[in-house]
């Protein structure tokens, strides 16, 4: 009697093991890319992600991603660039599926102060065409991401950049921040930034978010990692985690390949090749980072920057956005 009640207790011991492991390793909430149909890309993405419309058709071939994912995020790129009617379908299909939508865009003002040419800064009046345009589409706008304020604020090395202190970039974006609200007042702001294998930087990450909730009065309510996929690169991702967990911040991780120099998946000769191999590049940096590394992220950020994938559909047909997404979801028993 008492090996099986030694047994019994052996085993809700472990169930209770279990139990704790799975909620310590919390499947991530996924976001993803897309955009509407635009009728005019930009020259050079003439043949990229031409089938982005076929996404905002109640049957179309991403039924399980569509299921599954938290969030959808359009670049300003494509926003601006798409007609009126074309980004008003696509919004009220995400919202038929009871999608969270986001956007993410430079935040950071130009002005006679600094007049960047990256990313993260933004005309006032370039911002505000983007977020009337959304308002009209009938948007719902619940996430802005900053396209990664203190790493081009601070770090970067182009001709036009300025080089401006923690504190200087957090008051900055408290005018960006502001314009957001009067056209969406309940949208919740985060940022991209940079990972490099500077161990430096993260503490520099972590200053920089501890002044923007110093300044501006509000955490932010995410910070999404891009990362160069190098080594020492990602090993920083354990500290940078660690120390946004203490803040109750949101981590995300932008799942994609790496460039076309550093990884063999670019095939000259083959698009449908480099299709192929850009997926399977970024199913190993996500795996290597879950299972590899053994950190599970609050948002996976499945995305690319580049022409490829060329094609988002369908999610079943190895080489296309959304069946890296897919692969995702089923990696994750969903």
């Amino acid at each position: 009697m008492k090996t099986l009640f030694a047994i019994a207790v052996a085993g809700m011991l472990a169930f209770a093991s279990l139990r704790a492991r799975a909620a310590d390793e919390a499947i991530p909430e996924v976001w993803m890319f897309a955009g509407p149909y635009v009728a005019n890309p930009f020259p050079g993405w003439e043949g990229v992600r031409r089938d982005m419309g076929e996404m905002w058709k109640p049957d179309s071939p991403w039924q399980t991603v569509a299921s599954n994912v938290k969030v959808i995020a359009f670049p300003p790129t494509s926003i601006d660039r798409s007609n009126i009617n074309d980004l008003r379908q696509a919004i009220n299909e995400i919202k038929r599926r009871h999608i969270a939508f986001g956007v993410g865009t430079g935040l950071l003002i130009r002005s006679d102060r600094c007049r960047s040419k990256s990313e993260a800064y933004v005309d006032q009046t370039s911002l505000e065409h983007l977020l009337d345009k959304l308002r009209r589409a009938g948007a719902d706008v619940k996430y802005v991401t900053m396209d990664e304020p203190y790493f081009y604020g601070q770090k970067d090395a182009s001709p036009s950049a300025c080089h401006e202190s923690a504190e200087t970039l957090a008051r900055t974006l408290m005018q960006g921040i502001a314009i957001v609200r009067q056209y969406f007042p309940n949208a919740q702001i985060g940022s991209d930034e940079v990972v490099t294998k500077d161990r430096a930087w993260v503490d520099e990450l972590i200053n920089w978010v501890d002044t923007y909730q110093r300044i501006t009065g509000e955490k932010l309510a995410y910070l999404h990692a891009d990362v160069s996929w190098k080594p020492g690169t990602i090993q920083n991702l354990v500290p940078l985690a660690a120390a946004l967990k203490r803040r109750q911040i949101a981590l995300g991780i932008d799942y994609d390949a790496a460039a076309k120099g550093d990884q063999p998946w670019f095939d000259a000769k083959s698009v449908e090749n480099s299709n192929v191999g850009w997926v399977h590049n970024a199913i190993d940096h996500y795996t290597g980072i879950e299972s590899g590394l053994g950190l599970h992220p609050d948002h996976a950020v499945l995305t690319t920057w580049v022409h490829y994938p060329t094609r988002m559909l369908p999610e079943t047909q190895a080489g296309t956005f959304t069946n890296l997404v897919y692969q995702y979801i089923r990696q994750h028993g969903k």
